[in-house]
């Protein structure tokens, strides 16, 4: 039996392929653990291109071209000529009506307008006459005033002169009343002497002059309140210059007279006004109030002062002359301060206003009138698209009247939000889109406020950084700048009252450094990439600046350079600003998101 010899070779090959096969599945082990702690991303390169910018918004669809016809007051629809939905030519009867209610309330207008134009007339006829008055009474003032210190100064001479001489003969006097007490004529002239020695004395304590110059103080307040009384009587100027100087003149005539009981001097002061009233010097259609309760009003104020004050301390003529010129001077104080109020008064101001008002109304129902006498004309060719009107029936303010839109004619209505409506400028091209076919046009009018609420939204500023335009017009808070965008050609597709998309190209901009968006990441504090280090393997959350967006990628001013490498599309769990990568391709990170 033949013997068969086995190689000793064999185990050697197996052993050493036992070992490799170990060694490349450890191997593959401690790759795929080194792998495994690194988050796979795909790459794009930083390069140029042309970006084309836009602001796109949507807004409501309108004729560019329409007419309201309202009534503003009432009056009664004779006949209607037209219905909604009806075509009309410029020139065509649109309706007619009766205006026999608007004469009444015209004429009612031309009576307020009168009254208001002569009380403006009035104002300024009053606001006049006191700057005359005040001029005139500022001319009086000095020369009484002199005459008021001249006779001050020769009063109290005088009144040291009594004062000395009587103090003299006190003494005397009293010691011959002691001696002569038992019989009746004694006794008399006792009590007689007591008395000069009394009011002597009281003048001496009182000063003289100072006492009555404290009394005629007391009298310019009182005057004060006459003035301010006769204010409330009456609002014509003349009329308050005559009461006050009737008023003035009775109280100086009554004390140089030696009257100075205040009930007396008061129904002398009544008495001279009805006077006065009954002869016409005063008109009494001036007088705000019936003229008997004027002049009770008067009688009132003027029984306020206390003349027997003042008659204490008049001894003498030429106190009598003091106190009348000192009454005199308080008058024209007072008249002063009546004609400086009525001089710097607004009255004439106010009642021009008034009658202006008054005015514009008048010539709006007016013009109303003609209108409706005329009928409601077609001003060009169009659709009527709204009509509540009926033959017989009454207008209101509330009618919506008719509505002649011209066909034609198309705008599409936009709001752009702050960040947008600085980019569009009057004349730009733009594109207007709708369900059902597509146009051009070009902005035509842009509004010069904001409106639909706050100054500016947050959605506006992510919007912006988006490529998104408009946001804040979808919000209630967000305001909006209403721009108006023409349709050239439109057609029976486009509807007033549907929706439109606009597009308005604003700007192209060449061979710009680009960042696609998908690439980017917002953030409040500003916009950021992750940059890709090649050389270790790792990406770095990078800030960059922007300038112009489309609606794919943004213009980088600033951050990146041509042949950098980003991260592609960041993902949101990011924990770390810098940190290790594996670079697989899109299609096979795509895969294995799958």
């Amino acid at each position: 039996m033949a013997t068969v010899k086995k190689s000793k070779k064999k185990p050697i090959v197996t052993a050493v392929s036992i070992v490799l096969v170990i060694a490349i599945i450890v191997t593959s082990v401690i790759v795929v653990k080194a792998n495994s702690g690194k988050a796979q991303v795909a790459l794009n390169t930083i390069s140029t291109d042309t970006i084309v910018e836009s602001v796109n918004a949507t807004g409501d669809v309108s004729s560019g071209s329409s007419r309201e016809y309202k009534v503003a007051t009432v009056a009664t629809c004779k006949e209607v000529f037209v219905k909604k939905g009806d075509k009309v030519k410029k020139g065509d009867k649109l309706a007619t009506f009766n205006t026999e209610t608007l004469e009444k309330q015209i004429k009612s207008l031309e009576v307020t307008y009168n009254n208001s134009r002569s009380a403006y007339a009035n104002a300024v006829a009053q606001r006049n006459n006191a700057e005359k008055m005040l001029k005139s009474i500022n001319k009086q003032i000095p020369s009484l005033e002199k005459k008021v210190n001249k006779l001050s100064k020769k009063s109290k001479t005088t009144t040291k002169k009594a004062t000395t001489k009587k103090a003299t003969t006190t003494k005397p006097t009293t010691t011959t009343t002691t001696k002569r007490v038992t019989t009746a004529k004694a006794t008399t002239q006792t009590t007689t002497t007591t008395t000069t020695t009394a009011k002597s004395t009281q003048s001496t304590t009182k000063g003289g002059y100072d006492g009555v110059y404290e009394d005629i103080a007391s009298i310019s307040e009182s005057l004060t309140q006459i003035a301010n009384t006769i204010v409330e009587l009456t609002d014509n100027v003349k009329t308050m210059n005559q009461l006050l100087q009737i008023v003035v003149s009775t109280i100086t005539e009554a004390i140089e007279s030696g009257d100075y009981d205040a009930e007396s001097i008061a129904e002398k002061c009544g008495e001279a006004m009805s006077k006065a009233i009954k002869e016409g010097i005063i008109d009494e259609t001036q007088l705000i109030i019936e003229s008997g309760v004027a002049v009770d009003m008067v009688e009132a104020a003027v029984k306020n002062i206390d003349y027997a004050a003042i008659a204490a301390n008049i001894e003498n003529s030429d106190s009598a002359q003091l106190t009348a010129a000192q009454i005199q001077l308080a008058a024209l104080y007072a008249q002063r301060e009546v004609y400086q109020a009525t001089a710097g008064s607004k009255l004439d101001t106010t009642q021009k206003q008034i009658m202006t008002t008054a005015k514009d109304a008048l010539d709006t129902l007016r013009e109303s009138q003609q209108e409706l006498e005329t009928g409601w004309i077609a001003s060009m060719d169009g659709t009527i698209t709204e009509c509540d009107l009926k033959a017989g029936e009454e207008t209101s303010a509330l009618s919506t009247g008719i509505k002649l839109e011209n066909m034609n004619s198309m705008v599409v209505t936009i709001s752009l939000g702050e960040y947008d409506v600085h980019k569009v400028k009057i004349g730009m091209p733009a594109n207007i889109k709708t369900a059902y076919g597509s146009y051009t046009g070009e902005i035509t009018a842009i509004a010069p406020t904001a409106t639909g609420g706050s100054s500016s939204s947050i959605l506006d500023s992510v919007g912006s950084m988006a490529g998104i335009s408009g946001l804040s017009s979808l919000t209630d808070t967000g305001a909006g700048v209403e721009c108006t965008v023409s349709v050239n050609d439109p057609d029976e597709n486009i509807i007033i009252g549907f929706d439109a998309d606009v597009e308005v190209e604003t700007g192209t901009y060449k061979n710009v450094v680009v960042v696609p968006i998908e690439s980017i990441v917002l953030e409040k504090d500003g916009t950021y990439v992750y940059k890709y280090n090649e050389g270790e393997e790792t990406v770095t959350k990078t800030r960059i600046e922007t300038g112009a967006v489309s609606d794919t990628q943004y213009q980088v001013t600033s951050g990146l350079n041509v042949g950098d490498k980003i991260v592609a599309t960041p993902a949101s769990d990011y924990k770390n600003d810098t940190f290790d990568v594996k670079v697989v391709s899109k299609n096979e990170l795509t895969t294995q998101a799958e």
